[in-house]
């Protein structure tokens, strides 16, 4: 005889109790403002838990509210931001708040949506968690559940099934009358703690009842894997004035691509007015991957004579170390790299070389 599968209902009641049970403790959960929830998202795409919560606390500390963000300097949104990338959510982030200032928090998908940064995840999942709305949810982790609960093949149609997953078990969820701000924070936690990408502990699976890809014993072949993009390769060059205090140029980045910008970083190009008291002390390379992107950056270190004629202005852009500066992870090996290069005692002209991987 076939036996009769479990409710649906029966299993959101159980991973709500599972959720209760086994939910980690973390800052945005403690007070679930739209403000905090909001900042959390934003931070949280394409960026794991663990790395997010320093950044989050000292964001919050220095901007407790939207209004505080609103009034700050971008620059100072860009230095709270700087080693957590993907520096266009900080931008977005930043107008984003002007908005939210002077209209309110909303309360519907479609304004959300409108926001800058804003896409259908993260207006489903503040609706949701900060205003308990039945809005459907859909994040990588969240895939991962449905995928495999369902055994979902890549196709035209899978992103869609796991949206109607989603939108059915918070319908669901009204219906039994359990919160769907619970619901969907319990999806996510799942996914991270129990339906984990390697090894998933199946046993402990509040869905597992229902399940196909436990039942199939084939949860390691889910989500199928999707053909990633070909890297890219690049190569740029970067000059570094240093002074004979140690101090690096970092003016105003004019690095247009869009990872960078907004933060500090060194030139792109000489500074012709310093060609006659520099001395050329070597250089080394880095690498970087960005998504799908890697650079080899070559980085020219210069040493200036105290006699350089510098403009206020240029003065202002020698820095000692990046605390107060936006930077990306670039600049900040680079930083490193030149700051800790031998001073050159040659003749003008004479290379000393030294390579950092």
């Amino acid at each position: 005889m076939n036996s009769i599968p479990v409710p649906f209902s029966d299993l959101l009641n159980a991973l709500s109790d599972w959720f209760g049970v086994s939910a980690r403790v973390l800052p945005w959960r403690s007070e679930p403002s739209p403000y905090r929830v909001w900042i959390s998202e934003i931070m949280l795409q394409q960026t794991v838990v663990a790395a997010v919560i320093p950044y989050f606390n000292r964001f919050i500390e220095t901007f407790p509210d939207v209004g505080a963000l609103a009034a700050a300097d971008t620059e100072r949104v860009l230095t709270l931001w700087s080693g957590l990338g993907y520096y266009s959510r900080a931008r977005n982030l930043h107008r984003a708040a002007k908005i939210l200032n002077e209209s309110g928090f909303p309360q519907t998908r479609r304004e959300w949506e409108a926001l800058p940064g804003v896409g259908p995840y993260t207006a489903g999942a503040v609706l949701s968690i900060a205003f308990n709305q039945p809005e459907a949810i859909l994040d990588g982790n969240i895939e991962r559940v449905w995928s495999r609960f369902r055994c979902l093949p890549q196709s035209s149609a899978y992103k869609e099934r796991l949206w109607q997953l989603s939108r059915f078990a918070i319908g669901e969820t009204v219906r039994i009358g359990l919160q769907p701000s619970i619901v969907n924070q319990a999806l996510m936690e799942l996914g991270a703690l129990v339906c984990r990408p390697a090894s998933p502990d199946c046993n402990a699976c509040p869905l597992a009842p229902r399940c196909k890809a436990r039942l199939r014993r084939t949860a390691a072949l889910y989500p199928e894997k999707r053909r990633r993009a070909a890297f890219k390769n690049l190569t740029e060059t970067v000059y570094v004035y240093r002074l004979s205090d140690g101090r690096l140029w970092l003016p105003p980045s004019e690095n247009t691509r869009r990872w960078r910008q907004g933060t500090r970083d060194f030139p792109l190009c000489e500074n012709s007015r310093w060609r006659s008291f520099v001395r050329f002390a070597g250089e080394f390379e880095t690498v970087h991957v960005v998504t799908n992107h890697k650079i080899v950056r070559t980085a020219k270190i210069y040493d200036l004579s105290d006699e350089t004629p510098l403009t206020a202005v240029e003065e202002a852009a020698f820095v000692a170390d990046l605390t107060d500066l936006p930077h990306n992870a670039a600049c900040a090996k680079t930083f490193a790299n030149g700051i800790s290069f031998p001073k050159t005692t040659a003749p003008t002209g004479e290379l000393l070389s030294k390579s950092f991987k």
